[in-house]
C-alpha cells in the first residue's frame, strides 16, 4: 500500500548538537561536557549562522517538515530577562522553512535548560519548574507562534530521568545534573519521584499557554520507545501503572548486585575505556587519553595521508576496530597483532610502517628503546581509563575511586613529560564531578560508607588484592621493565585498603583476554537481576502516555495533564524480539552511544504505532525521529530506512493514522559529548566536524534513497 497523499516526510536537528558553543549563553550539557571530560560541541554544525543550507538541503530532498528547537539558554540568558534578537533569529529560521514549501516543528526543550535554572532554582525539580517553563514557551510562542505547525514541548522526557538515576551497574550518571556522590537509591527515586510529575504539569501549562495565543496549532511529546515484543510490553506498562510497586521495582533493580561475583582477580587495571564494555562494574576515570600513532624515529612521514597503502599494526581489541576505521586511511594494510609489544617489534624490524594504538601503550616513559620512536599523530579521539571489578563490589570500588582522586598529584607527573608531545590537552588527570551541584559549588560529599568493611572482607581476609595488569603494560613488558602508571596505581589502591602498597599480587593478562579474569559463575544471576533492571528503567518509556491516558497514579500524571496532548508523537530506534531478549546488553551499547552495536527491530515500530493508537484513537501520529550510523546491528543504513518505512505502511495499511515520519538528522551532529565517528553519525549529509573547518556538507547514499522514496510517494499521490 502506498503512503497517503497527506502523508508528509521530513528531518531534523537540536540546537545543542549543531548550534556553536556561545560561552555567555551556556546551557547545561555545556558544564556537563567540560566537567566530565566529554567532547564539547565546539562549533558543531554552525547551523545558527547556516541554517539556510541545511533546510534547503532537506527541501532538496522533498521533505515537507522540518524539526528544530530553540535554545532556552539563548532566549532566556537570566531568569526572567528575555533576548528578542534569538526569539527573532528563531523566527527566521523557520519563516526560512516556510519559504522552502515546509511546515516547521519546533522543540522547546530538547535535554538542556539554562545553567541559572539548574543552578539558582533547583532544575527540573524545582517547584516553580512548571510555572517558569510555561512562561518560556509563552514567550516563544508569542514571538513565532504563528509560523509553527507543530510543537514538542520536552524531547524524549523519558530519557531526562536518567539525570537522577544511576542503577548499580553504571558508574556515572549519563546525563545532567546527576546527583551528589553519596546520594541513596531512596534519593534517587525520590528525584524521580519530582520529576516526572514537574515534566507533566510543565507540559500541560506549557500547552495550555501556546494554544491560547494559537488556538490551531498542535502540541505533543516525542518519547523514546523501545520495541519489546508485546506480552513483555503489557507486563512492564501494568507494573508501571501501580506506583507502589514500580517505586519498590525501582529501587529493587537499582541498588545492588543480587550476589557478588569472583573472578581470578579483584580488579583490572588494563587500559579500558569508559566505551569498551558493559558487563562489569568500572571506577572513576583514572586517565584521559587519545589514539595516536607511533613511527620509526628515522622515517621521513609527517601526515597521516602518508599511511596511504602502507602497512600498520593494530590491536584488535576493545574499541580499536572502529576507531582505526575513522582514523586510518582507507587503502592502508591493516595487520593484527596481540600486543603492543609485538607491534613496536614489527615496526622496529620493519615488517609494518606504523603502530596505531592508545598513546599511553605506544610510547611509555619507561620504554628502553623509546628513542627508537617518535609519535607521527596524536589526539585522534578523547578517552577515559577505568579500572574494572565483578559485579557487587561496589565497596571495592569506593576506595578505588578515593585512590584515583589521591593519586592525581603523581598521575600529573607522570604525564608531564616531553614525549607527550602534542596530546597535553587530552592526556591529562581526570578527577570527575557525579554532578553539576559539585560544580556549582565546588565539593561532593564524599562516599558515606567508605570506612566499611562490607563488601570487601575476602579481600582483608586474604590479606592482599589480586590486581590483573596487561602483559604490554610497563612493569610486564619485556620493553618497559620500570613500573608504570598503573602499576602505580595499583599500589595506591592496596596502600587505600590496607595501609601498605605492597599488599598487592600481580595478575599478567593477554589484552585480548583482559577481562577473562573476572569472569564468574555466579554472573548468570546478576544478568536475570540486570535485565529485569533494563527492561524496567531503561528501555521501558511508555510511562509517558500512560500518563497522558489516565492510567498513572496522580503523585506522578497530576490531573490537569491528562489528555493534554493534540498529537501522539514518538521517536523509535531499538528493539529486541524475544528470541533476542538475551542481548540486552545491546541496548547499554546504545544507550552509551555505541550505537554500531545497537538491536535493530523495525517490526517493533509497527507494534509501537498499533499500541499508542489503541491508547488514542482519536489522534494521528507523528514518527518524529528514526534513524541509525552508516551501519548498525550488523544492516546498512540502507537497509534500516527501508526495512522501518515498510513498517510504517503496514501500519497505516491497519488503520493507524500515522501522519509523519522524520529522519534524524539532516546533517552529521555533536552526539551529546562522544567523540564524532561514524558510530554517532547519524546525518543525510557527511560533515567532518573535527577535520574540515569549512564543515563542508557531503550527500550520503541515504539522502538520495530518502529523495527516491519521496518522489515514488508523490507520484503514486498523483495517480
Amino acid at each position: 500500500m502506498p503512503f497517503p497523499k497527506n502523508f508528509i516526510f521530513g528531518t531534523a536537528n537540536a540546537d545543542h548538537q549543531t548550534e556553536a558553543y556561545h560561552s555567555e549563553r551556556e546551557d547545561v550539557w555545556d558544564l556537563w561536557e567540560r566537567s566530565q571530560g566529554l567532547t564539547p560541541r565546539g562549533q558543531a554544525t554552525d547551523f545558527w549562522n547556516r541554517y539556510d543550507e541545511d533546510i534547503a538541503s532537506a527541501a532538496a530532498l522533498g521533505c515537507k517538515l522540518f524539526r528544530f528547537s530553540v535554545a532556552w539558554s539563548r532566549i532566556e540568558p537570566e531568569h526572567g530577562i528575555f533576548d528578542h534578537d534569538a526569539l527573532n533569529h528563531y523566527r527566521n529560521v523557520a519563516e526560512c522553512i516556510l519559504k522552502h514549501g515546509m511546515r516547521p516543528m519546533l522543540t522547546l526543550h530538547h535535554f538542556v535548560w539554562p545553567v541559572w535554572l539548574e543552578r539558582d532554582h533547583g532544575g527540573m525539580l524545582g517547584h516553580d519548574f512548571p510555572d517558569i517553563f510555561a512562561r518560556y514557551a509563552e514567550k516563544v510562542a508569542e514571538a513565532l507562534g504563528d509560523k509553527i505547525d507543530w510543537w514538542i514541548t520536552f524531547n524524549e522526557p523519558s530519557q531526562l530521568t536518567f539525570g537522577y538515576i544511576k542503577p548499580w551497574w553504571q558508574n556515572r550518571y549519563y546525563m545532567p545534573p546527576g546527583l551528589p556522590r553519596s546520594s541513596s537509591v531512596d534519593a534517587e527515586a525520590q528525584a524521580v519521584g519530582k520529576l516526572v510529575p514537574n515534566l507533566f504539569s510543565a507540559h500541560a501549562r506549557a500547552r495550555q499557554k501556546i494554544k491560547t495565543l494559537h488556538p490551531h496549532t498542535k502540541v505533543g511529546v516525542n518519547p523514546l520507545i523501545t520495541g519489546f515484543p508485546t506480552w513483555l510490553q503489557m507486563l512492564l506498562d501494568w507494573g508501571a501503572c501501580h506506583r507502589g510497586l514500580s517505586e519498590s521495582l525501582f529501587k529493587f533493580t537499582t541498588k545492588e548486585a543480587i550476589v557478588s561475583e569472583y573472578g581470578a582477580a579483584d580488579l583490572i587495571i588494563g587500559g579500558v575505556t569508559m566505551d569498551d564494555q558493559t558487563l562489569y562494574e568500572s571506577s572513576d576515570p583514572y586517565l584521559r587519553t587519545g589514539k595516536a600513532i607511533i613511527i620509526r624515529s628515522d622515517d621521513t612521514l609527517n601526515e597521516i595521508s602518508s599511511l596511504h597503502v602502507k602497512s600498520i599494526a593494530v590491536i584488535a581489541i576493545g574499541n580499536q576496530p572502529q576507531s582505526w576505521k575513522r582514523d586510518l586511511p582507507l587503502a592502508s594494510r591493516k595487520k593484527l597483532f596481540r600486543n603492543y609489544d609485538d607491534a613496536r617489534d614489527a615496526l622496529s624490524s620493519g615488517e609494518v610502517d606504523a603502530v596505531y594504538g592508545d598513546a599511553l601503550y605506544l610510547l611509555p616513559p619507561e620504554l628502553i628503546n623509546r628513542s627508537d620512536f617518535r609519535f607521527l599523530k596524536t589526539c585522534l579521539s578523547d578517552e577515559h581509563y577505568v579500572a574494572l571489578a565483578p559485579h557487587g563490589h561496589a565497596q571495592l570500588l569506593a576506595h578505588v575511586n578515593q585512590a584515583i582522586r589521591d593519586f592525581q598529584t603523581d598521575l600529573r607527573k607522570y604525564c608531564d613529560v616531553a614525549w607527550i608531545s602534542e596530546p597535553s590537552n587530552i592526556i591529562s588527570p581526570s578527577s570527575l564531578p557525579t554532578s553539576l551541584y559539585e560544580v556549582f559549588h565546588g565539593t561532593d560529599a564524599p562516599p558515606k560508607h567508605i570506612d566499611s568493611v562490607h563488601g570487601i572482607r575476602r579481600i582483608l581476609k586474604r590479606g592482599y588484592l589480586r590486581v590483573g595488569i596487561r602483559i604490554d603494560a610497563p612493569g610486564l613488558s619485556k620493553q618497559a621493565p620500570d613500573p608504570g602508571l598503573e602499576f602505580q596505581l595499583a599500589k595506591q589502591i592496596a596502600n587505600q585498603i590496607f595501609g601498605d602498597s605492597s599488599k598487592i599480587e600481580i595478575i599478567p593478562i593477554e589484552p585480548i583476554d583482559r577481562f577473562h579474569a573476572l569472569e564468574s559463575k555466579r554472573s548468570w544471576l546478576n544478568w536475570a537481576w540486570r535485565f529485569w533492571g533494563t527492561t524496567c528503567l531503561i528501555a521501558n518509556s511508555n510511562w509517558w502516555y500512560l500518563g497522558m491516558a489516565g492510567k498513572l497514579a496522580t503523585q506522578l500524571c497530576p490531573e490537569e495533564a491528562i489528555d493534554s496532548l493534540d498529537f501522539v508523537g514518538l521517536d523509535y530506534y531499538w528493539g529486541l524480539p524475544t528470541h533476542r531478549l538475551h542481548k540486552f546488553r545491546l541496548l547499554e551499547d546504545a544507550a552509551n552511544g555505541r550505537f554500531f552495536r545497537a538491536p535493530v527491530w523495525p517490526r517493533g515500530l509497527f507494534h509501537a504505532l498499533q499500541r499508542l493508537h489503541r491508547w488514542f484513537p482519536k489522534q494521528e501520529l507523528l514518527i518524529v525521529e528514526n534513524g541509525c550510523p552508516p551501519s548498525a546491528g550488523g544492516i546498512s543504513r540502507s537497509q534500516y530506512l527501508q526495512s522501518h518505512l515498510v513498517e510504517v505502511e503496514k501500519a497505516i495499511a491497519k488503520g493507524v493514522p500515522v501522519r509523519a515520519y522524520n529522519w534524524w538528522s539532516i546533517t552529521s551532529n555533536r552526539e551529546w559529548g562522544h567523540p564524532f565517528d561514524l558510530n554517532t553519525d547519524f546525518g543525510l549529509h557527511y560533515i567532518d566536524l573535527d577535520n574540515d573547518p569549512l564543515l563542508t556538507r557531503h550527500p550520503t547514499p541515504e539522502a538520495e534513497l530518502l529523495k527516491k522514496i519521496i518522489q515514488k510517494q508523490q507520484n503514486d499521490s498523483t495517480t
